[in-house]
């Protein structure tokens, strides 16, 4: 089975339309976008292109391009008007000039790849100089994970089967996704940051977002509070989100 009909079959599903239902990080990025104005965004892992709108809404923006691996995902942010374009972002290039956009937003996307250098270069690439990135990830060494490998358990955002989630501290009572077992780097705060740094983006901001209460009733109201509470420190957090610009080598 191709890696395309996977994520079309398991990985892809609707993004919530209804601001209280999204995660905790994506709101943080909404904020975030809502403080600039941008003439032409890009939306990496656009999914349906509910959140592409929504970005495109925040920041005034003329137009909105999404990359999307799932066909099915394609069709649909297309449909509402996300410029939308089926690709492997780990093997294949962006199919854009240098220096065509104002902001790039790659929403748990790094996470997935084999070769998070080409996607980081070829960010660098098509934004503008000193052009907008935003990043998040869940991080391998927030709290709960420390506390996890203390005891021996199976850190959170990594699992040891495609099909079966296994060996956590605790194991969410939902049907197991693709999505959350086909991570293949898997960063703490540090290393993004390092990582960022040698691809020539400056760190504007860093900040640490928690998980949605409503969405993992299986934390107990002690867990959530913490998280809630390490969520003020991006090492700690369950999720980071980079914010940083692209710097450009000038000629003279």
């Amino acid at each position: 089975m191709s890696k395309e009909k996977i994520y079309d079959d398991k990985y892809y599903e609707p993004t919530p339309e209804d601001q209280c239902y999204l995660a905790n990080r994506f709101s943080k990025v909404l904020e975030i976008f809502s403080k600039y104005r941008f003439d032409r965004i890009l939306d990496v892992g656009c999914g349906d292109g509910n959140f592409s709108i929504r970005l495109k809404k925040e920041c005034g923006a003329d137009e909105v391009f999404g990359i999307e691996l799932s066909k099915k995902g394609v069709e649909l942010a297309n449909e509402k008007g996300v410029r939308a374009i089926q690709m492997d972002i780990d093997s294949s290039n962006f199919p854009f000039e240098d220096n065509y956009f104002d902001a790039v937003f790659a929403g748990e996307v790094i996470e997935h790849l084999y070769n998070p250098d080409h996607l980081l270069e070829e960010i660098h690439r098509v934004l503008k100089s000193d052009g907008f990135c935003v990043i998040t990830t869940p991080n391998l060494a927030s709290w709960m994970n420390r506390i996890s490998l203390l005891f021996g358990f199976q850190p959170y955002a990594t699992n040891v089967s495609l099909r079966h989630s296994v060996g956590h501290l605790y194991e969410p009572q939902k049907e197991h996704k693709m999505g959350e077992a086909d991570h293949k780097k898997i960063f703490t705060y540090r290393s993004l940051v390092m990582l960022l740094t040698i691809y020539n983006f400056i760190i504007l901001k860093t900040i640490g977002a928690h998980v949605n209460t409503s969405s993992n009733k299986s934390l107990s109201r002690l867990a959530n509070a913490l998280d809630k509470v390490f969520s003020f420190f991006p090492s700690l957090a369950h999720s980071v989100i980079i914010v940083c610009k692209a710097k450009k080598l000038r000629n003279y």
